[in-house]
């Protein structure tokens, strides 16, 4: 069997071999991801090649976590100011990978921003009653009910 070549590393590593196999990811994150505050958050860095493979996870630009054997980041419990641009990088002796990036939506629902309010007509008027603004992501889908039933959306509702 003939011998195996060695290249040196720059990094003062070990030496490379013709076996060595550098980074790749098995699988790309999906583009924008929503998940509900208050969630645990697991970010997955789905990557292959010669190891020891190292990750570092990127926010929004801005380095999250140093280069480790972690291959997932972890948000115990999601906020919306975790809402951004997340991706990682993965790397071994032959070389170093980005991922594409992910978006994280946070969904939430805040409290209504006025009060209650009461609005009387007489019967046979038309009233124009204004949907509650409301602090939510995402824009919250609403039902009107008359006499606790349904009623369905026309163009007169």
């Amino acid at each position: 069997m003939p011998p195996r070549s060695a290249r040196c590393q720059p990094s003062g590593g070990p030496p490379e071999t013709d076996d060595d196999v550098p980074p790749y990811f098995k699988m790309e994150p999906i583009p924008t991801q929503v998940h509900l505050e208050g969630n645990r958050l697991v970010l997955t860095c789905m990557a292959e090649g010669s190891w020891p493979l190292e990750f570092k996870w990127i926010y929004n630009g801005t380095e999250l976590t140093r280069f480790s054997l972690e291959y997932r980041y972890v948000i115990p419990a999601l906020d919306r100011a975790h809402a951004g641009f997340y991706r990682c990088i993965v790397r071994n002796r032959v070389g170093a990978l980005m991922q594409r990036s992910t978006q994280v939506q946070v969904a939430y629902m805040g409290g209504f921003v006025e009060g209650e309010r009461t609005q009387a007509v007489s019967q046979g008027e038309a009233a124009l009653i204004l949907t509650p603004r409301i602090h939510s992501y995402p824009r919250p889908q609403i039902t009107w009910f008359r006499d606790g039933r349904k009623i369905p959306p026309s163009s007169r509702m």
